[in-house]
């Protein structure tokens, strides 16, 4: 009887245990929320330069970019994904650290050259179709972008909570049926394939290619 009552309080620790775990990773706001927050910041600064009246340089308007960008994007996940465990075991923290930039230069690069070519547009929130399997780990976004001359383009955003920043941070984004973290990953794949599995040669070249994706005569 005895024995019961101690295994009866070791499953209520446990319960409590569960709740509390449960309770510190409830979001301060939904994964919804948090991601039209984002799209709005990186619209504000889009019209800025690209509405009428549009002002400042092409390296401020990255660099506003890349800070809008900077706390929405786990810019972390995606690039040890895209290296893959193997490879981020036998790398060095320093080639790490140099793909981790010239991947997030990259990113923003290619993102801010998109968005202003794209001009003006709308994002609606759409409603989520399974809500029943997102989690902390990973909720699906669903959203609607609409061109200015009217054509629609279907986005989901894959966010994870993060517990350090207090809000959810983008881990993948399909647009139009394009898995880019798919893509990305099969990229860097051929790149390393064709450097003869040169890590190094391979950040040089990726950098190469995509780095400079938003060019000069792209502003302006």
């Amino acid at each position: 009887m005895k024995q019961v009552g101690i295994v009866r309080a070791l499953m209520l620790i446990g319960a409590l245990l569960m709740a509390s775990q449960s309770q510190a990773f409830t979001p301060s706001k939904s994964a919804g929320q948090s991601v039209m927050d984002g799209v709005n910041a990186v619209l504000e600064v889009v019209k800025k330069y690209n509405g009428e009246g549009g002002q400042g340089s092409r390296q401020a308007y990255l660099d506003e970019v890349g800070e809008v960008l900077d706390p929405l994007i786990g810019y972390t996940v995606i690039v040890s994904r895209i290296m893959g465990s193997e490879l981020l075991e036998s790398s060095s923290q320093e080639q790490k650290l140099r793909f981790l930039e010239v991947f997030k230069r990259s990113m923003v690069n290619t993102y801010a050259g998109g968005l202003y070519n794209f001009g003006s547009f709308d994002v609606e929130l759409l409603p989520s179709e399974n809500e029943s399997e997102n989690s902390v780990r990973n909720t699906r976004v669903n959203l609607n972008v609409i061109s200015p001359d009217g054509q629609e383009y279907p986005m989901i955003q894959s966010v994870y909570y993060s517990r350090e920043a207090d809000d959810w941070r983008m881990q993948n984004v399909i647009v139009n049926g394009v898995n880019l973290g798919v893509t990305f990953k099969s990229q860097f794949d051929q790149i390393y394939r064709d450097s003869g599995g040169d890590l190094d040669a391979t950040i040089d070249e990726w950098e190469r290619t995509t780095a400079e994706s938003f060019d000069e005569d792209q502003f302006q």
